[in-house]
């Protein structure tokens, strides 16, 4: 056979449009890629194809230059608002208040940058995963190559250790397995095969015959045929997906986008009423036009940007005490946020190691998995070994000792005390099964050294080792083999494990832990069963048998007549933690999902374990794939559990619930769970075992790995945005009130008849200066107050809500208009007795009614007495603080006379102007009283 030139694209770039090259036989492959196993392709058509495909390596497309991420952050609407802010103070000739306000704008700036320049790495991490070099056939000559080099008809060596290079179609496979979790959530390595499938639309999962790029082999070798390269393969396509998803905005950054665009409109209306009323009561132009634009920088809360970014530091550095390494500041306020968790299973769920958890033997059932769990802390403090208990039935222990002596696995404990195993992982979970009920792989071998054997074969699905007799067998096996040695005359024993079915068709006889007996229809039906109810509940079920043998037989005759010892059932065990950490999502009106590229049966099993679903229902890829999106999404909203999943799959569902309103959170380790990572609300990667393409594009990264960490970052999240709303309300208030003071000041006079002395109630920098004490530095402390005691007891914070929801629009309204008339009351007051201090003590008034709105607006619900005056120590110091400021511009003549303009105020006036800061602080307790007892009389609400 020779090679010849492609006429035509080797694949379109439609997914539905690929060659189903796993339904095709290796013969057919070849003949579509013109190429021939013996001598694979001549280096001129490798050349033309490279020229005409491209090189086999992932390409960074449609990513972001920095200089566009950088003009996204300083054009973002309150970045806008804030360098208008920074000119006009310039055009005041503020310059310090101008520097600062364009140092915070600056700061913000460069966080956004960073944050996104991360982000958009995530491509490169995937480049990572590519193998630098692979052994090719050129020109009838095994080469290495660099991977970089392949292209679709190169014929490839695989063997143990090695990395797929490209997405290939298995040729030759001699017992070829294949770790693919990483991009199909299999927890196990996959048995490969070379027949040709029937089912076009079979998950990749089950695509047995054929490898994927930046998958592992982990037993055995293999030939194979390139057949897609680059960004043609499934990670590839991975990729692809990575790029095309476009980053939302946060549930924070929309509404303070819709606050800062709100805020911006009425600095402009308020600026030009103040303008109109100055111009009408006849003041100068140009004193009417800086005091306009006062207004207008005075309804801005410049303290905002430096306020968000300080307690989202503060909450990413109190997450990261926890375990849970914040990438992206947004992700700690988008946390207390989200309502659904949509969770990979392996490695996430779960413990991402086969456990053998089940023994099924001769009618008796031990279930291995509490006894191991509560085992599991001693072991990994390297604490003395208990044996696990196995009941009176030597059979137990001799069903054990078989499979841990029918293994190419080998095992032995860390320095820590763990048992670590070298080899395929289900052979690793028999081994230390067998360890943990006091049967050392070591002493097994050598009572019974291995002298013959018949490898696993994935057509045969079973494997058989010889053994020959030794002086002494281990306790456990004399009951079959005799204590003092195997049967007389019997000086060997073949020892077979694989699939049950196969070993039921060769099995002759049961043993029934005293005795052999004849395996009759009620044995078969009873093993049967067993092996039904054990791969229901989502395990792998492998058979255990033996034969008696007078000589070391190595075919497959050994098999035959062969004596049924039990079930071993294993399967990926649940993390022991993520039971209570489901259960508290659920109180805190959470939802919890699983996807996965796992099996259904075992998904199913897993999610009803952990209390993420309650019956058995099951979407699979393959029902995904022919939903529409109005179907997935009313699918998405009812089954909590999705099996064999693609990338495509995934990405789908996270969208379907984002279009139903929800916010949602993804959890994954591999690079399979990538483009749903980054496309989630909240992407969230796995430290210990995930991906370094999961970790580049997720916003958080558990370091520990655990389940519960997630729910500790969720309290966290919904702390930093209550302090986050109990900023906006506290500046906003804080805004309205000092607004309505200047834009309400001649309503009095026009009231009461008097002429209007001065057309402002405050000079430009007295606005500018109570904006940055209040705003700036009492601002700053709303950031660190504690959780509300009923924070993990709530439902989350619909997206569907403004900032200002929850009653939070009437607090503003009311209180602003609180702060107005007692400081144009007091104001006027003084102004009507023609005394001098009268816009000092409306300076000063704001600033107290300030200071005791900030403590009192600490809690929603408790009264401030209940929560502590030092349980925000920060609060109480930039509160001193501020007051020492405020009486250092009313007494230090340098700032009083010159720089503000001010009038000193007596004992009697300062102690005025106090009282009436406290009254707010009572009507704000009085406030949240009533809502006390109105909550009081309202049921609980229910939680999903």
């Amino acid at each position: 056979m020779t090679t010849r030139p492609l006429k035509a694209p080797l694949s379109p770039a439609p997914a539905d449009a690929e060659p189903p090259w796993h339904t095709l036989e290796a013969g057919a492959t070849l003949a579509a890629l013109a190429t021939d196993p013996e001598r694979g392709l001549g280096e001129a058509e490798v050349g033309a194809r490279l020229a005409r495909l491209g090189p086999n390596e992932l390409v960074d497309r449609g990513v972001k230059s920095p200089w566009k991420i950088l003009w996204e952050q300083l054009t973002a609407v309150m970045v806008l608002i804030l360098f208008a802010a920074a000119g006009l103070s310039a055009f005041l000739e503020k310059w310090l208040e101008a520097g600062a306000i364009l140092a915070i704008v600056l700061l913000f700036a460069l966080l956004g940058f960073l944050q996104e320049y991360r982000a958009e790495r995530a491509i490169a991490a995937l480049r990572r995963l590519a193998v630098p070099v692979v052994r090719a056939r050129r020109g009838g000559e095994w080469r290495e190559i660099s991977a970089r080099d392949l292209v679709p008809g190169d014929v490839i060596a695989l063997e143990a250790g090695n990395v797929v290079p490209a997405d290939v179609r298995l040729l030759e496979s001699a017992n070829l397995r294949v770790q693919e979790a990483a991009l199909t959530g299999e927890s196990e390595p996959v048995e490969k095969e070379v027949a040709a499938l029937t089912r076009a639309d079979a998950p990749l999962g089950d695509r047995r015959n054929l490898g994927f790029m930046g998958t592992t082999v982990t037993y055995g070798r293999g030939a194979a045929v390139v057949v897609e390269t680059g960004m043609r393969t499934q990670l590839g396509r991975i990729a692809t997906l990575i790029q095309d998803v476009k980053g939302g905005m946060t549930p924070l950054q929309a509404r303070l986008d819709r606050v800062g665009k709100g805020l911006a409109a009425a600095g402009v209306v308020v600026a030009l009423l103040i303008l109109f009323v100055g111009l009408a009561a006849g003041e100068a132009f140009e004193d009417m036009v800086l005091t306009a634009i006062s207004v207008a920088v005075a309804v801005v809360p410049e303290g905002l940007p430096a306020v968000v970014t300080f307690t989202l530091a503060l909450g990413a550095q109190k997450m990261l005490r926890r375990s849970a390494l914040i990438r992206k500041l947004p992700a700690v306020e988008t946390l207390g946020s989200v309502t659904t968790i949509c969770s990979d299973k392996t490695g996430t769920l779960t413990e991402n190691r086969m456990t053998v958890t089940v023994l099924d033997v001769a009618g008796e059932r031990v279930d291995l998995s509490q006894t191991l769990h509560a085992r599991l802390p001693a072991l990994e403090r390297g604490d003395a070994r208990p044996e696990v208990s196995l009941g009176t039935s030597p059979l137990m222990r001799l069903t054990l000792a078989a499979a841990a002596l029918c293994n190419d696995a080998t095992v032995k404990t860390s320095d820590e005390g763990r048992l670590d195993t070298l080899g395929d992982p289900t052979e690793g979970a028999l081994l230390v099964a067998a360890a943990n009920a006091g049967l050392a792989q070591g002493e097994l071998t050598a009572a019974l050294p291995r002298v013959a054997e018949l490898p696993f074969d994935s057509e045969r699905k079973r494997m058989t080792t010889v053994h020959a007799r030794a002086r002494t067998v281990p306790d456990g096996l004399g009951a079959v083999l005799g204590r003092d040695g195997l049967n007389p005359g019997l000086g060997f024993v073949a020892l077979t494990k694989g699939a049950v079915d196969g070993l039921l068709g060769l099995s002759a006889h049961v043993f029934d832990g005293s005795d052999v007996r004849p395996l009759d229809p009620e044995w078969r039906r009873r093993i049967e069963g067993a092996n039904d109810a054990l791969a229901r509940d989502g395990m792998r079920v492998l058979g255990v048998a033996f034969r008696l043998l007078d000589a070391p037989l190595a075919d497959e005759g050994v098999e035959q007549g062969l004596v049924f010892l039990g079930l071993v059932g294993m399967i990926d065990p649940p993390r022991p933690e993520v039971r209570e950490a489901v259960a508290r999502c659920r109180a805190a009106g959470i939802r919890p999902i699983m996807i996965t590229g796992d099996h259904p049966l075992t998904a199913s099993f897993i999610a009803r374990d952990l209390g993420i679903s309650t019956d058995e229902r099951v979407i699979t890829g393959v029902d995904l794939a022919r939903m529409t999106d109005a179907d997935l999404g009313r699918a998405a909203s009812d089954v909590n559990v999705f099996a064999r999943v693609s990338p495509e799959h995934k990405l789908r569902i996270v969208e379907a619930l984002q279009t139903r309103g929800q916010v949602v959170a993804m959890t994954g380790d591999g690079v399979n769970d990538a483009p749903a990572l980054k496309k989630a609300d909240i992407g969230v990667a796995m430290g210990i075992t995930g991906t370094d393409v999961s970790k580049e594009a997720a916003d958080m990264v558990l370091r520990d790995d655990n389940f519960a960490t997630i729910v500790a970052s969720v309290e966290e999240g919904r702390t930093i945005y209550d302090n986050l709303r109990r900023f906006v309300k506290f500046a906003i208030t804080g805004n309205v009130g000092k607004v309505g003071v200047m834009l309400l000041w001649p309503l009095p006079f026009a009231l009461t008849g008097l002429p209007l002395g001065s057309a402002v109630a405050l000079l430009p920098l007295q606005l500018l200066w109570l904006n940055l004490m209040t705003d700036g530095l009492l601002g700053l402390a709303m950031g660190v107050e504690k959780p509300e005691s009923n924070v993990m007891g709530r439902p989350p914070q619909s997206p569907k809500e403004g900032i200002f929801s929850g009653g939070m629009g009437w607090h503003v309204v009311w209180v602003g208009a609180y702060i107005t008339v007692v400081a144009l009351g007091v104001g006027f007051w003084y102004y009507r007795q023609d005394l001098p201090q009268w816009q000092t003590m409306i300076f000063t008034t704001l600033a107290f009614l300030q200071v005791f709105q900030a403590l009192a607006i600490r809690s929603n619900t408790e009264p401030v007495w209940r929560i502590g005056l030092f349980s925000n120590r920060l609060l109480v110091g930039l509160t001193l603080l501020v007051v020492g400021l405020q009486l250092a511009v009313l007494y230090v003549p340098l700032l009083q006379a010159t720089f503000l303009r001010l009038v000193p105020l007596s004992a009697a006036d300062l102690l005025i102007a106090a009282g009436l800061g406290f009254t707010l602080l009572v009507a704000v307790e009085i406030e949240k009283w009533l809502a006390r007892r109105r909550r009081r009389g309202r049921p609980a609400p229910a939680h999903a």
